[in-house]
């Protein structure tokens, strides 16, 4: 071992500069998750069915299935910085037309333009985790990482709903458009000099192809579990709740003898979705291992959706989604350090933009499936199925990776297979 990479492997605490890129990528997420908390709940607001909402909130998801790869290249090939600042940019862009206009064709093409500004930002954002973190520390970097992210993803459904019901989203989404210009240009003058950047290379498009990174059983089973993930929770979960309250309660709730607009109580319960967990679940993976808290996740997660799909009370309804979201949590942030753990270098580009687009994936068909068939019944029962697929999920992973102990160390899987680092 180098002297370098000794001083990196005794570093084992939060480095600024996941700390940096993860409040640059955490500002563009305002716009973004407010319409989540909104859309469903008022898509009037817009002239939308329930039908369109769902086609906006998946369609910036599906057009990543292109783009992930696309811009892997483009890392490769011109640096991390360009594109990162290009995509800073254009997410403000986006945030103020969904302000700005009613028009469904203006909207679809600004839900498209999110998707390629996120997959330039997270893949900076995961290769800037990665290069900063040592096999004993990713799970806490990564789970860091999200949690400064998610505080973006906490203020646009919370802040965002509340000021929608106040002022409405015209002007919500203007104010949040200002904070993220303030917040890029903070990035880009502090960062100048000091961001960790990947060395410009003349790779084809091919080098990121599914086939070239799915050789390794244990990569193709991590991927299918974050699909997973994202098409419960991510997709048909967050993009349904709004839905499934004003289905049950209409426009307001009462609770503890208060009125609450269903909208806020939307958000607020979203926003309970990034409770700052992950630097937790992110530490205890590194320390007891991955195979316990993912196969944890699915389970608790599949207990709040089953709860969700049959009770008419309010309160069980709040624990439920926070299992729910709790489970999430767990997976999103261990099944990111799994990915990080089978990544060698020298294909992290491929293997982080593939799986990237495994998520995106599921999170783009929940919305579709969950907002097509604009039904409380319907949509409890798809609840059911969910929560089965969670637990059919969990059981695929522990057979797979069965054979790990608590804090035991898989084989290193070789290059050749797309693969390199140990499972914990």
């Amino acid at each position: 071992m180098n002297e370098h990479a000794a001083e990196k492997r005794a570093v084992r605490g939060v480095t600024l500069p996941v700390i940096a890129v993860a409040l640059a990528v955490g500002a563009t997420l305002l716009g973004d998750s407010m319409l989540y908390a909104v859309m469903p709940a008022q898509p009037e607001a817009w002239a939308l069915s329930i039908p369109a909402v769902g086609i906006l909130l998946s369609a910036n998801r599906l057009v990543r299935l292109v783009t992930n790869s696309v811009v892997a290249v483009v890392f490769q090939r011109l640096g991390q910085r360009g594109p990162f600042i290009g995509a800073l940019v254009l997410s403000v862009v986006v945030t103020l037309s969904y302000g700005w206009t009613t028009a469904f064709a203006v909207l679809l093409v600004a839900r498209m333009g999110w998707g390629l500004c996120w997959s330039a930002l997270r893949l900076g954002g995961f290769w800037t985790v990665l290069t900063e973190a040592s096999d004993d520390n990713r799970g806490l970097l990564m789970g860091s990482y999200q949690a400064v992210v998610r505080m973006g993803s906490v203020g646009g459904v919370l802040v965002g709903a509340a000021l929608t019901d106040a002022f409405g989203h015209r002007l919500t989404l203007t104010l949040f458009a200002a904070v993220m210009a303030a917040t890029a240009v903070a990035w880009i003058t502090s960062s100048r000099g000091a961001t960790p950047d990947i060395r410009p290379t003349h790779t084809h498009l091919s080098d990121a192809n599914v086939r070239a990174v799915l050789g390794d059983r244990r990569l193709l089973v991590t991927c299918s579990g974050i699909l997973i993930t994202g098409l419960v929770f991510s997709g048909l979960l967050t993009a349904s709740l709004g839905f499934y309250l004003s289905s049950h309660f209409g426009q307001e709730i009462a609770i503890l003898g208060m009125a609450l607009g269903v909208t806020t109580a939307t958000g607020l319960l979203l926003g309970s979705q990034w409770l700052p967990l992950s630097p937790v679940l992110g530490h205890l993976s590194d320390r007891f291992g991955r195979v316990p808290v993912i196969t944890s996740g699915f389970a608790v997660g599949a207990a709040g959706l089953l709860v969700l799909a049959v009770t008419q009370s309010i309160w069980l309804m709040l624990i439920a989604v926070l299992a729910a979201f709790i489970g999430s949590t767990a997976l999103t942030v261990t099944l990111h350090s799994t990915a990080g753990d089978l990544a060698p270098p020298n294909r992290r580009n491929a293997v982080v933009s593939t799986y990237a687009t495994f998520l995106d994936l599921g999170s783009a068909l929940g919305p579709l499936i969950g907002l097509s068939f604009a039904s409380l019944a319907a949509l409890q029962g798809l609840y059911s199925g969910a929560a089965v697929l969670l637990l059919a999920a969990a059981l695929l992973f522990w057979l797979v990776f069965r054979s790990v102990r608590p804090g035991a160390e898989l084989p290193q899987a070789s290059a050749a297979s797309g693969t390199g680092r140990d499972v914990r």
